[in-house]
């Protein structure tokens, strides 16, 4: 039977933008700037180290194979992009070729909850894991393609162009990834990242059908559940179905479900220190008018913190070993 103790301490964690009025110093800004470096390189220290563990730098490699054939044939039409502005090109560079690991991770992780769970490290993670680990990159990269697509109010003919060339890539590795999806022959899994798809396209709505009680992080929390913690969790139980290690299958859910939480609030806090329209952020809408910028960054932090917490207390439910020590240092290179 599961353990109770992890869950119900999870659970107890879980109990538990603004522009500034006075202008930032170069002293805060020189901190923050110095604090987000090291955070990125310890981050990048840790995915490195975690990648040897699973024998293969990511699956994710697998789908810069696979998106070169396709993107090589509609170069030409991504080259008449250059100078528009739309977010597809910059979507496609960083997904293929970015240096900082943050679009990379998610196949990885997969891998790694697969590992953490065998009591015998010598034993190798099974091929449909590793399939998995795949089709959760490809997934992720196909959302975040689609969500490339910008409204238009006036025409305009190579804006049209790129959201079509958006919808079609991310339709191409959304097929893709059902294939594969479809080969490991577990319905179970197919109906579990079949609803993490289904999550993508409710999170654009959560703002019509919230209740007037939610606050803003509530909203903010279900969002991004939908946007980005539905897929790894359901990615990380799905690797441990596929493994037979039903005893830690609800760890592993939640567990991907809070890093991916802590995930998102440490991408909201980098990108709200290099905003230069405060008020155009995500974060603005968070806290009350007129919060410092300092305060705004402190008590997004604190959430972030949260949910990292959150996440190390299901992998105390693991067994202790390479694997599940390598994700202990992903989660905690959030906080530092």
């Amino acid at each position: 039977m599961v353990s109770r103790n992890g869950l119900i301490c999870w659970k107890t964690l879980q109990s538990g933008c603004i522009r500034s009025t006075n202008p930032v110093n170069v002293t805060i800004s020189r901190r923050l700037c110095a604090s987000s470096q090291i955070c990125q390189n310890n981050w990048v220290q840790a995915v490195s180290n975690a990648e040897k563990i699973v024998g293969l730098p990511t699956p994710f490699l697998s789908l810069r194979s696979e998106a070169i054939d396709e993107i090589s044939n509609i170069a030409v039409y991504l080259k008449k992009l250059i100078g528009t502005g739309h977010p597809l090109l910059a979507t496609a560079k960083n997904l293929v070729y970015s240096q900082d690991k943050t679009n990379q991770t998610r196949g990885l992780l997969v891998l790694l909850v697969s590992k953490a769970a065998k009591i015998d490290q010598t034993q190798d993670i099974l091929p449909k894991q590793r399939t998995l680990g795949e089709i959760t990159d490809l997934v992720h990269a196909a959302h975040l393609i689609h969500t490339g697509v910008i409204n238009l109010n006036t025409p305009n003919e190579s804006l049209e162009m790129g959201n079509k060339m958006a919808v079609l890539c991310g339709d191409f590795l959304l097929a893709r990834s059902c294939v594969l999806l479809a080969n490991l022959q577990n319905l179970k899994v197919v109906e579990l990242i079949a609803q993490a798809i289904s999550d993508f396209s409710t999170a654009e709505f959560i703002d019509i059908v919230a209740n007037e009680t939610d606050s803003a992080l509530d909203r903010w929390r279900h969002q991004s559940k939908l946007r980005y913690g539905t897929l790894l969790a359901h990615a990380c139980q799905s690797s441990l179905i596929l493994g037979d290690n039903v005893e830690l299958v609800e760890f592993g859910k939640y567990f991907g479900l809070e890093i991916a939480l802590a995930w998102q609030a440490n991408n909201e806090i980098q990108s709200y220190k290099n905003a230069k329209e405060k008020a155009d952020h995500v974060l603005f809408k968070l806290f009350p008018p007129g919060t410092p910028f300092e305060e705004v960054i402190s008590n997004f932090q604190a959430v972030r913190d949260t949910h990292v917490d959150a996440a190390l207390q299901m992998l105390s439910e693991f067994p202790k070993n390479d694997a599940s020590l390598a994700l202990c240092n992903i989660a905690r290179a959030l906080k530092y």
